[in-house]
């Protein structure tokens, strides 16, 4: 796929891999509109990258149905069309299924996976009118291909994503719209201190041992824009997972509650119950 002069949309373009991602489209000489809640970050990040010409930034939540409108309102006054749709934006979520807050994974369901496929819808007309190649990528985890204990709403949020992915891809297929799920594995992003604990909480967690940085997820993506293949899996740890959920299930059930066992031990009883 051609970067230069596509017209391309991240959300969560505010920090992160959304930002990094917007650093290097607009090297690539992408037009950009770049999306997040907060104007003043967006003109930040607008400020320091030097595209073709000036981002269309639009200040939005794309839980809103009124702000998914108002995007693809601005879109296409500006741009006509969209070649490129970066679903970024996410949330996740800590804790057991038994001890947590259910409200956690409505929260996460709204934002991993309704807000981005309403969003995506709004704007299909959009990316069917642009010409050349076209795609859509959700930002996703390796998370996404097996239950993780103690990570049961962020799973399942994300693997309603991949399904949802798959079967756009096929239903698109005529229209040569490709879909890509990019699951970068580890990134050193504020995602683990605005996410949520099982009582609906902050998180407040370390960053993961061996995270790679936004700057080198973000290069990552427009590798995988660019490529081939249905999805992308950024590290070993999530090709891993890939390959034992059916080869070997046990396997990565055992591996899976070692690498997670504060996670996943149940809260001590108490004593006096």
């Amino acid at each position: 796929m051609e970067l230069k002069s596509s017209v391309v949309l991240i959300t969560g373009a505010s920090s992160g891999i959304g930002e990094a991602t917007a650093r290097e489209l607009a090297s690539a000489g992408a037009r950009l509109t770049l999306v997040a809640r907060r104007m003043p970050e967006l003109r930040r990040v607008a400020s320091e990258i030097a595209p073709p010409e000036e981002p269309l930034l639009v200040d939005a939540d794309i839980t809103s149905a009124q702000d998914r409108r108002r995007i693809r309102a601005a879109v296409e006054q500006r741009f006509g069309a969209l070649n490129v749709l970066i679903n970024n934006a996410g949330i996740t979520a800590h804790g057991r299924f038994d001890e947590s807050d259910l409200a956690i994974m409505r929260s996460a369901m709204e934002l991993n996976f309704f807000a981005a496929a309403e969003l995506t819808q709004e704007l299909l007309p959009l990316i069917k009118r642009a010409e050349g190649a076209r795609r859509i990528l959700l930002v996703s985890t390796p998370s996404g291909l097996y239950g993780v204990p103690g990570r049961f709403a962020y799973s399942a949020s994300k693997a309603a994503g991949h399904v949802w992915m798959e079967t756009m891809r096929s239903e698109l297929h005529g229209d040569r719209i490709r879909t890509v799920i990019y699951c970068p594995g580890y990134v050193r992003t504020n995602l683990r201190s605005s996410g949520l604990a099982a009582d609906g909480s902050r998180l407040s967690d370390e960053q993961a041992s061996g995270a790679i940085s936004p700057q080198q997820a973000a290069r990552r993506l427009l590798r995988a824009l660019r490529g081939r293949r249905r999805i992308v899996l950024g590290d070993k740890l999530g090709r891993i997972v890939y390959w034992l959920r059916t080869l070997a299930p046990g396997l990565l059930e055992w591996l899976m509650r070692k690498r997670l066992k504060k996670d996943f031990q149940k809260s001590a009883p108490d004593p006096g119950s």
